[in-house]
């Protein structure tokens, strides 16, 4: 009887592990929240950044866009991945660099290569005047495919959040 009650341990402690394997490694929920983690960190212009670390952290930043990218904010439109890696390139914070986060992070997968993304996109940086830190924060849609086993963002809206003018 002794060895019935251990294999039936052993059987539900090796589905725990497969589920949790499966979290933890399959889970396209989670793939894409950490593919948008380092869309985030490749966003980010750490202080002091060297022209070397700028140029590796925008080619990073391209492999997580698609080549026909479209991104609005506001009445603004970028209509493909060179134009927003421009304009990423173009973002330079003074002193005390610039850190991009992504909260709120709400995930539905579609299918098996399509997901969306609903999530708070919020800047922090030094105020030029004052110094101090001041926080951004814009609501954004993203929708992202994967191809070639890789998720890259197709489109990204961002928005005002609510109460801002």
């Amino acid at each position: 009887m002794k060895s019935n009650g251990s294999v039936y341990v052993a059987v539900v402690f090796a589905a725990l592990i497969g589920y949790f394997s499966y979290q933890w490694w399959f889970n396209p929920s989670r793939m894409v929240k950490h593919r948008l983690g380092e869309v985030a960190a490749a966003l980010s212009v750490p202080d002091d950044e060297t022209e070397m670390a700028r140029l590796a952290r925008l080619a990073r930043l391209r492999g997580y866009l698609d080549d026909n990218l479209h991104l609005r904010a506001g009445t603004q439109e970028i209509t493909s991945r060179e134009g927003a890696l421009a304009a990423a390139a173009g973002w330079k914070p003074q002193r005390g660099g610039g850190d991009v986060h992504f909260a709120d992070v709400q995930v539905f997968v579609e299918t098996e290569d399509a997901a969306h993304a609903y999530l708070a996109v919020e800047v922090t940086s030094l105020d030029r005047e004052s110094g101090h830190s001041t926080v951004d924060a814009r609501d954004a849609s993203v929708s992202l495919a994967r191809l070639d086993g890789e998720w890259v963002i197709m489109t990204a809206e961002l928005k005002e959040m609510p109460g801002r003018r």
